[in-house]
Protein backbone atom coordinates (compact mmCIF):
# COMPACT_ATOMS: atom_id res chain seq x y z
CA UNK A 1 0.00 0.00 0.00
CA UNK A 2 1.35 3.44 -0.90
CA UNK A 3 1.90 5.92 1.89
CA UNK A 4 -0.99 8.39 2.19
CA UNK A 5 -3.50 6.08 0.51
CA UNK A 6 -5.08 4.49 3.56
CA UNK A 7 -7.69 1.85 2.99
CA UNK A 8 -9.73 1.56 6.21
CA UNK A 9 -11.93 -1.34 7.23
CA UNK A 10 -15.57 -0.32 7.58
CA UNK A 11 -17.68 -2.28 10.06
CA UNK A 12 -21.35 -2.56 9.16
CA UNK A 13 -24.05 -2.08 11.80
CA UNK A 14 -26.70 -4.32 10.22
CA UNK A 15 -24.80 -6.72 7.94
CA UNK A 16 -23.00 -9.84 9.19
CA UNK A 17 -20.23 -12.10 7.88
CA UNK A 18 -21.52 -14.99 5.74
CA UNK A 19 -19.21 -17.49 7.45
CA UNK A 20 -19.96 -16.36 11.01
CA UNK A 21 -23.29 -14.56 11.31
CA UNK A 22 -22.51 -13.47 14.87
CA UNK A 23 -19.77 -11.13 13.58
CA UNK A 24 -20.47 -7.77 11.89
CA UNK A 25 -19.40 -7.56 8.26
CA UNK A 26 -16.13 -5.65 7.77
CA UNK A 27 -15.32 -4.41 4.28
CA UNK A 28 -12.13 -2.86 2.96
CA UNK A 29 -12.86 0.31 1.01
CA UNK A 30 -10.87 3.17 -0.43
CA UNK A 31 -10.71 6.31 1.69
CA UNK A 32 -12.79 8.30 -0.83
CA UNK A 33 -15.72 5.90 -0.28
CA UNK A 34 -15.99 6.71 3.45
CA UNK A 35 -18.56 9.38 4.28
CA UNK A 36 -20.76 10.39 7.22
CA UNK A 37 -24.22 8.97 7.83
CA UNK A 38 -26.81 10.85 5.75
CA UNK A 39 -29.46 12.97 7.48
CA UNK A 40 -32.56 11.12 8.69
CA UNK A 41 -35.43 10.81 6.26
CA UNK A 42 -38.14 13.37 7.08
CA UNK A 43 -41.55 12.36 5.76
CA UNK A 44 -43.62 15.23 4.39
CA UNK A 45 -46.00 15.38 1.45
CA UNK A 46 -43.18 16.79 -0.68
CA UNK A 47 -40.71 14.02 0.21
CA UNK A 48 -43.29 11.30 -0.44
CA UNK A 49 -43.92 12.32 -4.05
CA UNK A 50 -41.82 10.72 -6.77
CA UNK A 51 -41.97 11.12 -10.53
CA UNK A 52 -41.02 8.93 -13.46
CA UNK A 53 -37.21 8.55 -13.71
CA UNK A 54 -36.52 10.34 -10.41
CA UNK A 55 -33.31 9.04 -8.84
CA UNK A 56 -34.15 7.43 -5.52
CA UNK A 57 -32.56 5.38 -2.77
CA UNK A 58 -34.57 2.28 -1.82
CA UNK A 59 -34.02 0.61 1.54
CA UNK A 60 -33.67 -3.13 0.96
CA UNK A 61 -31.44 -5.91 2.31
CA UNK A 62 -30.21 -3.69 5.17
CA UNK A 63 -28.95 -0.89 2.92
CA UNK A 64 -29.87 1.97 0.60
CA UNK A 65 -29.65 1.13 -3.12
CA UNK A 66 -29.74 3.64 -5.99
CA UNK A 67 -32.44 3.26 -8.61
CA UNK A 68 -34.90 5.17 -10.77
CA UNK A 69 -38.67 5.41 -10.46
CA UNK A 70 -40.14 3.38 -13.32
CA UNK A 71 -43.82 3.46 -12.39
CA UNK A 72 -46.48 3.54 -9.72
CA UNK A 73 -49.14 1.05 -8.73
CA UNK A 74 -51.51 2.11 -5.98
CA UNK A 75 -49.46 3.28 -3.01
CA UNK A 76 -46.23 1.61 -4.22
CA UNK A 77 -43.57 2.89 -6.57
CA UNK A 78 -41.65 0.64 -8.95
CA UNK A 79 -37.88 1.17 -8.86
CA UNK A 80 -35.51 0.03 -11.62
CA UNK A 81 -31.93 -0.79 -10.61
CA UNK A 82 -29.53 -0.30 -13.52
CA UNK A 83 -26.77 -2.34 -11.87
CA UNK A 84 -28.86 -5.52 -11.63
CA UNK A 85 -31.70 -4.99 -14.11
CA UNK A 86 -34.20 -5.66 -11.30
CA UNK A 87 -37.48 -3.77 -10.97
CA UNK A 88 -39.09 -3.90 -7.52
CA UNK A 89 -42.16 -2.23 -5.98
CA UNK A 90 -41.64 -0.34 -2.68
CA UNK A 91 -43.90 1.52 -0.28
CA UNK A 92 -43.06 5.20 0.15
CA UNK A 93 -41.69 4.48 3.63
CA UNK A 94 -38.72 2.62 2.06
CA UNK A 95 -37.84 5.33 -0.47
CA UNK A 96 -36.06 8.66 -0.34
CA UNK A 97 -34.81 11.05 -3.00
CA UNK A 98 -31.29 10.00 -3.94
CA UNK A 99 -28.53 11.55 -1.83
CA UNK A 100 -24.96 12.20 -3.01
CA UNK A 101 -22.01 13.24 -0.84
CA UNK A 102 -20.30 16.14 -2.67
CA UNK A 103 -17.86 18.73 -1.40
CA UNK A 104 -18.67 17.95 2.24
CA UNK A 105 -22.47 18.11 1.87
CA UNK A 106 -25.33 15.71 1.26
CA UNK A 107 -27.28 16.87 -1.81
CA UNK A 108 -30.37 15.78 -3.72
CA UNK A 109 -31.59 17.06 -7.03
CA UNK A 110 -33.59 19.67 -5.10
CA UNK A 111 -31.84 20.39 -1.77
CA UNK A 112 -28.55 20.58 0.07
CA UNK A 113 -28.33 19.20 3.62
Amino acid sequence: MQQGRRVPGVQCKNLVEEEDQTRPLVEIVSADEVRPVPPPVTFTKATQVFHYLDSVDAFDNDGWWVGKISGRQGSKYWVYFETTGDEIAYPVSRLRHHLEWRDGHWITSNNTF
